[in-house]
């Protein structure tokens, strides 16, 4: 299992801001994700779905935890990857994506470079995402 986390602190005016988005299923859709329609609860199981390449990738996961702070999951056979991921807003403003995962199969297992690769980039772009979120926050554009 590998851990990957990514992390930024945001201004305390975008704080309330962030939290609403990260703990909603549009932070993933912003990350080019198609979503479930319920919002994230405990037990929910849903698919989160993405294309790369022309080919539509299907992520199956169950929702483990969801607060105010914002949520986390577990991944479904089918998903290339097995384990566990979470977005949250802590008290001191640090939003961090983190995930602990290995390949899913001994496909996936053969494509591990290439799928660290897409998961280094996705994190990398939810960060961007709360910065973004934060920015339109702060100078009143949301």
């Amino acid at each position: 299992m590998r851990i990957a986390e990514h992390s930024t602190v945001v201004d305390p005016a975008a704080r309330d801001a962030v939290a609403a988005l990260v703990r909603s299923w549009e932070f993933k859709r912003r990350a080019g994700f198609e979503v479930p329609s319920p919002q994230p609860t405990p037990g929910l199981e849903g698919v989160l779905a993405k294309r790369l390449l022309g080919i539509r990738f299907v992520e199956p996961v169950r929702i483990v935890w969801a607060d105010e702070s914002g949520f986390g999951y577990e991944t479904r056979p089918g998903h290339p990857i097995y384990g566990e991921e979470s977005f949250r807003i802590d008290g001191r403003g640090v939003f961090t994506a983190r995930s602990i995962s290995c390949p899913s199969t001994a496909l996936w297992r053969v494509l591990g470079p290439a799928l660290r690769m897409v998961q280094r980039a996705t994190h990398a772009r939810y960060v961007k995402i709360v910065q973004a979120e934060a920015a339109a926050s702060a100078s009143g554009d949301r």
